[in-house]
């Protein structure tokens, strides 16, 4: 069951904001470039409810008119369909729509005095962006009108190169910004310096059980002598001391123990029988200054960026075998990171793990979406990219196969991972269900 509690708060509070964030992006610009926007999603659907409507326009048979959000609007409403509009005139400007349904529809309430009907063909709408809540808490989405097919004149695909290119990079861009200030943060609420350790796993009939240790105790000492390095420090004390007594502070529950266990000699080393994940010192966090915090964000991005694009080298070179560098992570495993890392930054009472995990999330999102595959980002913007090269666009209709050919490899590698995630996962699932 607390397996399940950290996932979901996992997902909620760290994985859900990164890919809203990311929607965001492509909201901002594309509103910016002029493209309409059909819907911004909170959530994915199924829909719960329209959250509310901006107002927009209807021309009916030629003759514009103001079509406020709160107006309820039939279902499938397009052009070329006959309805019949209740009016309220407005003072200046075109009149205000009251209430719109199908012609032949059954009629509402009489009309006030100063209201008008108008029956005829729709031959314009733009209904406004729709705001929604969904049911899936998996972040957001956005529809925007026409992505590839540029036959409306507010759609993104008629846009200009540049617009269409923005509003694609732009919510790769602002995950690796928020990826960035998430960095900065991390370093200013506090770095620990010093680490302790806690026991992730006992085997059955080893030392470290017939002394008593049992998963999540936290050892803070070795023969009275404070960790420092966590679980590097432990797991020397251990291998050096093959028969020897080790006499081991730890905290168990908030009560402080005293445990003696004794390594047994295993391949010429001490042997305890244990799993140990180093656990940081909350009275060792160092807190940097804003301009310290933002140095080692820009570092440590730098770094990481770094490493990234020289693992391709690093692979051929042999330098890092295929299997380390090739282990995708889906949504499973994403969570495994994000809920240890929120579990243990809780636990602690330091929030820089958790923290730092949720910005390498949101980098790799970032990163992600700007590789050059179809139905990514990345994919639709080297679309663009050829378009400006070649002086002529792909067909819609070839760019919008070529992308549905992509979404369905990524998704059935996306089912794969998955699979890996849950039957391997990198974090074990235990870590999380104590």
């Amino acid at each position: 069951m607390e397996l399940f509690l950290w996932l979901a708060l996992a997902l909620v509070l760290m994985l859900g904001p990164m890919i809203l964030i990311h929607e965001l992006g492509h909201f901002l610009t594309a509103r910016r470039a002029g493209a309409r926007v059909l819907e911004f999603g909170l959530g994915f659907p199924p829909r719960l409810l329209t959250l509310f409507r901006e107002s927009g326009t209807i021309e009916v048979d030629g003759q514009r008119m103001l079509l406020p959000g709160s107006v309820r609007l039939p279902s499938n409403l397009a052009p070329g369909q006959q309805v019949e509009i209740r009016l309220q005139p407005t003072p200046e400007g075109p009149p205000r729509v009251a209430e719109i349904r199908p012609a032949g529809a059954s009629t509402g309430p009489e009309p006030a005095s100063q209201d008008l009907r108008l029956r005829g063909q729709i031959t314009a709408l733009e209904p406004g962006t729709i705001y929604s809540l969904n049911l899936l808490p998996l972040g957001g989405f956005v529809r925007i009108l026409g992505e590839e097919d540029p036959s409306h004149p507010q759609s993104l695909a008629a846009r200009p190169k540049r617009w269409r290119l923005t509003v694609l990079l732009s919510g790769a861009l602002l995950n690796i910004l928020t990826a960035f200030l998430l960095m900065v943060a991390a370093y200013a609420a506090g770095v620990p310096t010093r680490a302790f350790v806690q026991i992730q796993e006992v085997l059955p009939d080893s030392p470290a059980e017939k002394a008593g240790l049992l998963p999540g105790d936290i050892v803070t000492a070795v023969n009275g002598d404070r960790l420092e390095d966590g679980s590097t420090e432990l797991r020397d004390w251990i291998r050096s001391s093959p028969g020897k007594p080790l006499e081991l502070t730890v905290i168990r529950e908030k009560t402080s123990l005293t445990i003696i266990a004794t390594p047994v000699l295993t391949d010429d080393y001490g042997f305890l029988g244990v799993g140990l994940q180093s656990w940081p010192d909350s009275e060792s966090a160092k807190r940097y200054s804003l301009p310290q915090a933002t140095v080692a964000a820009a570092r440590d991005m730098a770094a990481v960026i770094l490493s990234i694009l020289n693992l391709p080298r690093l692979v051929s070179s042999g330098e890092v075998s295929v299997t380390e560098a090739v282990r995708p992570v889906g949504i499973p495993g994403i969570l495994g990171f994000l809920g240890y890392a929120l579990k243990e930054s809780i636990e602690t009472g330091i929030p820089f793990l958790a923290l730092q995990v949720t910005a390498l999330i949101s980098l790799a999102v970032g990163m992600t979406n700007l590789l050059p595959l179809p139905a990514l980002d990345g994919g639709r913007a080297l679309f663009v990219i050829i378009e400006a090269i070649r002086g002529r666009r792909i067909s819609p209709e070839t760019e919008a196969k070529i992308h549905m050919a992509g979404m369905v490899i990524l998704i059935a590698i996306s089912l794969v991972i998955i699979t890996m995630d849950i039957v391997n996962p990198i974090i074990p699932w235990s870590w999380l269900n104590r």
